[in-house]
């Protein structure tokens, strides 16, 4: 058993993520703890700092204070008393990362928090060690990407209480075809996130046997994991690739853009999304669909240039050519585009302009970012809440605050739903787009925690 506290000293930058590896087990105790623990050390040289404990005593608002994120690696039982419990639940909520592995689903089964945390999903049962399918759900997970969408692997594969609840994400399922002893049917995911206030939460199943630990694969899942909680919950959609968007044709990757009067032209490379100047190209969108989420941006117009973020493929922010104009409308850059009804006079309704026109001038880099709250349903699929922009900054500068949307902007794909893509406008002429990062939010007024 580790009884000591281990420390990575590492010379490299402050700014480096700090991790704590909390390996306390008061139930079973896997074997695989010391070789994970080991593992994990060797990963963070020059990446991380990294410290190992099993004293509890760790978890208080000074303990925690400096740490990015807290692994919960093979735990299991009750491993913290109730002021342990309360300084993690205001660290994470105050913006730390967790990543719970494994056994993590049996820990702390009477603190109602840690089961939101989990989703409501705690460990249940498990059939012996054994060869599975794992269908990968979002391929463009950074945790994720580097594995084939149906990874086929040898783990103890548990079976939990329930799905995770609604303010998870499941990122990844295990198809019970593939082996013997699953009792979740078609829906029992193995990979899931959680957003709590302002921080996050991601939870592997896997991680049981000694093997998984010497697992080129299985590490780099957990490490892009870590890597995932420290940065708060970001995904970047940067690879113009079919894992990660559902439709590019016409665009490219490239490097330098440079906007050239009606124009963009870009040196080839990575780090720039463009669509090309001939014929109208479509739209860019993403493969993963969002429903309450946060997205930043940057994007290129050239002189006349049109475009526009779409949020949920439905909702559109407009770009647009509109530096200097004094009295910017819905369809100038920032504005929230109008609703369309071709049998209203006039048909366009409900637009809102944004209340400072924060456009800078045409062929220049500019950033959005982007608070969204998706409509919500009841359970006989009718409407209770309209889609919302939360907030929404140009260039630094706050042009929308709670704006309702009492349906999809015009040019909006289909019926409203509880999550949508990601849909960046290319079918108006030449745009460049960069830095595309989005990540989940809690729903507002969350919570109802859990228990077994």
């Amino acid at each position: 058993m580790l009884t000591t506290v281990l420390t990575v000293s590492l010379t490299a930058s402050p700014a480096m993520p700090r991790v704590l590896l909390f390996t306390r087990t008061t139930g079973f105790r896997h074997a695989c703890i010391e070789p994970a623990v080991e593992a994990l050390q060797a990963v963070a040289a020059g990446k991380w700092h990294v410290r190992q404990t099993e004293d509890p005593t760790t978890f208080t608002s000074g303990g925690l204070g400096g740490i990015d994120v807290v692994v919960f690696l093979n735990t299991s039982g009750d491993v913290l008393d109730p002021s342990q419990q309360r300084a993690l639940e205001a660290w994470l909520e105050q913006g730390g990362g967790w990543v719970g592995i494994h056994a993590a689903a049996d820990t702390e089964r009477d603190w109602p928090w840690y089961g939101e945390l989990l989703g409501g999903a705690w460990f249940e049962s498990h059939p012996r060690i054994q060869p599975a399918t794992i269908t990968v759900t979002e391929a463009s997970h950074p945790t994720l990407r580097h594995v084939p969408e149906a990874w086929s692997r040898t783990d103890e594969w548990y079976n939990y209480t329930r799905s995770p609840g609604p303010h998870a994400h499941v990122l990844a399922l295990l198809d019970e075809d593939s082996y013997e002893g699953g009792t979740m049917g078609a829906d029992h995911p193995i990979v899931w996130t959680v957003p709590m206030g302002q921080g996050v939460g991601f939870y592997t199943g896997l991680g049981h046997t000694r093997e998984s630990w010497s697992e080129p694969a299985f590490l780099q899942h957990v490490t892009a994991a870590i890597d995932w909680a420290a940065s708060g919950g970001w995904v970047t959609l940067a690879s113009l690739d079919d894992r990660t968007w559902a439709h590019r044709n016409g665009w490219r990757s490239g490097t330098g853009a440079v906007g050239a009067g009606p124009g963009i032209t870009a040196e080839p490379g990575t780090g720039v999304l463009l669509n090309t100047a001939v014929g109208r190209p479509g739209d860019l969108v993403s493969r993963a669909d969002f429903g309450d989420c946060e997205v930043s941006l940057e994007f290129m117009v050239p002189e006349g240039g049109n475009s526009g973020v779409y949020l949920q493929g439905r909702y559109e922010v407009q770009i647009l050519d509109s530096a200097g104009k004094t009295q910017p409308g819905p369809g100038d850059c920032g504005g929230i585009y109008e609703r369309w009804d071709e049998t209203r006079s006039p048909s366009g309704f409900e637009g809102t302009p944004p209340s400072t026109n924060a456009a800078k001038p045409a062929g220049t880099w500019q950033r959005y970012e982007i608070v969204f709250r998706a409509p919500r349903f009841g359970p006989d699929g009718l409407k209770t809440e309209n889609a919302r922009f939360e907030r929404i900054t140009h260039n630094g500068v706050v042009i929308h605050e709670n704006v309702e949307l009492t349906g999809p902007t015009r040019g909006g794909w289909g019926a409203e739903a509880g999550e949508g893509p990601i849909r960046l406008q290319g079918d108006h002429g030449p745009i460049a787009y960069r830095n595309i990062r989005v990540r989940r939010l809690p729903p507002t007024g969350s919570g109802g925690a859990c228990t077994p």
